[in-house]
């Protein structure tokens, strides 16, 4: 790669002045696997009129108003969901059955009383539920446990380490990109779509009405991003025209992670240099901030 590195921060200082005091906790990632494994598992048990209400309960209001919205006999709230509205839902917390309050929307009185308040019940995790789930290796609880902490660790150590790039690189001195090399891992991208849609059989009209409309972007994003490239462009040209900044910040982020991880994985000569490096920073990052 032609672009070179000369000067990096101190990472690890970068790193604990950014911190990461938001870093999922034990009870967050427990909290996380109760909601995945009893999706659709839920239920609501009545509980007792003098228990206040809390976020996540299910509540009947009479509501009374000149709103249309806020003027009913019977309204179902979940609690903490903001799915009704965030001033009744925040009004009612503390609340208890048969009390009544008021509050102000849109420049209007709205009164309600609660009429019955339900709790959440979670079903006791079993196996199954992990079974049902059908994730690949997986079929116990504990296995779950245990590839749920990964998964959520390394997506925070991940997110980190995006922000940690973002801060390093206004006082890293580089070259500016070189032509050639943003050249370089724009084909190492479009070599692959090429071969799979027969790019360069495709006419004008056929690329057009293939991949012409960008909204069809963001959904493929989310299932072939590799293809995701392709929606909003016309021909070739428009395609590395389109993907010329994200191809000078590979380049960037991988000098940076190159110096960090101690790598010299090069993005114009392997598409998967910046995941490599990416994913050893990762594991640091986690080492730093649980240990191990």
């Amino acid at each position: 790669m032609k672009t070179k590195l000369y000067d990096l921060p101190d990472w690890q200082q970068m790193l604990q002045e950014i911190g990461w005091a938001d870093a999922p906790t034990e009870e967050q990632i427990e909290k996380e696997i109760v909601q995945e494994l009893t999706r659709g598992r839920v239920t609501f048990t009545e509980q007792p009129a003098h228990i206040p209400i809390e976020k996540s309960c299910r509540v009947t209001l009479r509501m009374e108003s000149v709103l249309p919205k806020f003027n009913k006999e019977k309204v179902v709230v979940t609690v903490g969901a903001g799915l009704y509205d965030a001033t009744v839902e925040t009004a009612l917390c503390g609340m208890v059955v048969g009390q009544k309050a008021e509050v102000t929307i849109k420049g209007e009185n709205v009164s309600f009383t609660v009429l019955k308040a339900e709790k959440k019940q979670y079903p006791v995790l079993t196996d199954a539920f992990v079974q049902d789930l059908q994730v690949e290796g997986i079929s116990s609880l504990a296995a779950y446990r245990r590839y749920m902490e990964q998964k959520i660790r390394a997506e925070y150590a991940a997110r980190l380490g995006g922000v940690l790039l973002e801060k390093l690189l206004p006082y890293a001195k580089t070259d500016i990109p070189a032509q050639e090399d943003i050249q370089s891992v724009i084909e190492l991208e479009y070599e692959p779509l090429r071969v799979r849609f027969k790019l360069d059989e495709m006419t004008p009209k056929e690329w057009k009405e293939g991949f012409g409309k960008v909204e069809l972007r963001k959904f493929y994003a989310q299932i072939y991003p590799d293809v995701a490239l392709l929606f909003g462009t016309a021909d070739k040209e428009s395609f590395f025209e389109s993907r010329r900044e994200a191809a000078k910040k590979t380049i960037l982020d991988c000098l940076l992670l190159g110096a960090i991880v101690g790598s010299d994985a090069d993005p114009t000569q392997d598409s998967k240099a910046e995941q490599k490096m990416m994913q050893i920073l990762e594991s640091r990052i986690l080492k730093m901030i649980y240990g191990g």
